[in-house]
C-alpha cells in the first residue's frame, strides 16, 4: 500500500513539471518585459533631456547629457537620427558597443597681429569676410598689422567602440574610433578604456532557467 502511494504520488509530482517550467519562462519573460519598459522610459527623457553645462572638479566647464540605450546597432542608429555616415562608420565594426556623436564649434571673438615693421609704401586698410564650409571670419588689414575677428570653426566628432577583426575568421580587437567631419581638425591621440560591469548571477536568464530544471528533477525523484 506504501509503495503504490509512492508511486502514485510520483506520478502525480511529474504533473507539475511542465507547470515549473512555464513559471520559470515566465519569470524570464516578466524581466525581459521590465527591462525593455525601464530602457524605453530612459530613452524617453534622454531624448527630452537638454544639454547642460556645469564646472567640474578641474575648474573646466563639462557638457553632459543623458545617455539612449540601444539593444542592437541598428536600433542605435536610429536613436541618434540614422545617416549614411554614420551608418558607414558602424560596418567597419563586427560588434558596436557604444556610439557617441557630438558637435563642437571653436570660436574666438578676435586675434590681432602687429607687424615688426609698418608697411611704409602707403597707408592702406582692406577688411573682408571668408565664410567656407570648415570655418568662418572677418579680417581686417592695414599698414600695421591685420586683425582676425569672429573666428568660428565647426566640427562633428563621431566616436565609436566596439569590435573588428581582419577578416572572417581573425582574431576580434576591442577598438575606439575617432572620426572628425572638420578636414581641419587632427586627433592626435586615443585613450579609451571600458570599465566592465558584470551583472549578478542572480539576474542571469541561464541561472533561473537551471533553477527549474532542478526543481523539476527535484520534484521527478
Amino acid at each position: 500500500m506504501g509503495k503504490s502511494l509512492t508511486f502514485q504520488q510520483t506520478i502525480t509530482m511529474k504533473k507539475y513539471i511542465p507547470y515549473i517550467i512555464i513559471g520559470v519562462m515566465s519569470l524570464l519573460w516578466l524581466q525581459q518585459c521590465s527591462k525593455s519598459k525601464s530602457r524605453d522610459t530612459s530613452n524617453i527623457e534622454a531624448m527630452n533631456y537638454t544639454i547642460r553645462y556645469y564646472e567640474n572638479a578641474l575648474g573646466t566647464v563639462t557638457a553632459s547629457k543623458k545617455t539612449l540605450q540601444a539593444v542592437n546597432t541598428k536600433q542605435a542608429l536610429a536613436l541618434l537620427g540614422k545617416n549614411k555616415e554614420l551608418e558607414k562608420l558602424t560596418k567597419e565594426f563586427t560588434k558596436v558597443r557604444s556610439i557617441v556623436h557630438y558637435e563642437t564649434v571653436t570660436q574666438i571673438d578676435t586675434i590681432k597681429v602687429l607687424f615688426e615693421k609698418p608697411v611704409r609704401i602707403y597707408d592702406f586698410v582692406r577688411v573682408g569676410r571668408v565664410k567656407e564650409k570648415h570655418y568662418s571670419f572677418m579680417y581686417e588689414v592695414d599698414t600695421f598689422g591685420f586683425t582676425l575677428d569672429s573666428l568660428q570653426i565647426p566640427n562633428e566628432v563621431t566616436v565609436i567602440t566596439g569590435t573588428k577583426r581582419k577578416w572572417f575568421l581573425g582574431k576580434q580587437t576591442l577598438v575606439t574610433d575617432v572620426t572628425n567631419s572638420n578636414p581641419y581638425i587632427t586627433v592626435t591621440d586615443i585613450k579609451a578604456t571600458e570599465v566592465v560591469i558584470p551583472e549578478p548571477w542572480y539576474k542571469k536568464w541561464y541561472v533561473w532557467l537551471a533553477t527549474g530544471f532542478v526543481a523539476g528533477a527535484a520534484i521527478s525523484n
